[in-house]
């Protein structure tokens, strides 16, 4: 069994970075492609000054997401998930979604593989849901756009995430509640304007507020099972 599960793990890594370099190749092709076609002078200097513009704000994100992620997604999601993109909208509700439905412990082997599955399963349907968005978005463009609906996608990731983290947060609130609480007051403190504007900055700072605070819910539940441990042999 545990040889299997090397093999597994092994094979898996090696497909995830095939896809991953053929991705980055893909990616980059594209405008070295157009830029050779078309005549393109590209000027190092602007381009650079671009590159590190973009990389300073969504290079910390990228990392931050990597990290946070890996409990949930597990490895082969991870794969997925970072080469078809739009992981905090699509990806992590389905693979939090899946792992729900099916019963299991988030950070498990099992969990793993039903996070991959419903990670492979999303991005099928949002292939699917774009390619008929294509044929069909000049119908229903005008209803999309419509006063009526504005309201409605104003407010459509507030309210599915709000809807996942519900019950996570419901299950142990005593762990939720202080990054909730932290959150929510640098929310009403400063906007949520200028928090959606400084996420890459206070993700870090509410990652480390959370882990804090679980840590010190772990000494005190140690504390009081070694006191309730003395209690009993006396």
């Amino acid at each position: 069994m545990n040889q299997s599960n090397r093999n597994y793990e092994t094979s898996l890594h090696r497909l995830g970075k095939i896809s991953t370099a053929v991705m980055l190749v893909a990616l980059i092709s594209v405008p070295v492609v157009m830029t050779m076609i078309f005549g393109i002078e590209v000027e190092a200097d602007k381009t650079l000054t671009a590159f590190v513009g973009a990389f300073s704000l969504f290079g910390i994100i990228g990392a931050i997401e990597f990290f946070s992620y890996a409990p949930i997604l597990g490895a082969g999601g991870q794969y997925l998930s970072f080469i078809t993109g739009n992981i905090g909208n699509l990806k992590l509700p389905a693979a939090l979604s899946g792992i729900k439905i099916a019963g299991y412990a988030t950070g498990s082997k099992e969990s793993e593989v039903i996070s991959m599955i419903s990670i492979a399963a999303s991005s099928i349907m949002t292939t699917l849901i774009i390619f008929i968005g294509m044929l069909f978005v000049g119908q229903f463009l005008p209803l999309l756009q419509s006063p009526f609906l504005a309201p409605a996608f104003s407010n459509l990731m507030p309210a599915l995430l709000g809807a996942l983290a519900t019950p996570v947060f419901v299950k142990d609130l005593r762990t939720a509640s202080v990054p909730c609480l932290a959150a929510a007051a640098v929310t009403l403190a400063i906007g949520y304007p200028m928090v959606a504007r400084y996420q890459a900055f206070l993700m870090p700072v509410f990652l480390v507020i959370a882990v804090g605070w679980s840590f010190v819910l772990y000494k005190v539940k140690r504390s009081a099972i070694q006191r309730s441990a003395e209690e009993m042999s006396e």
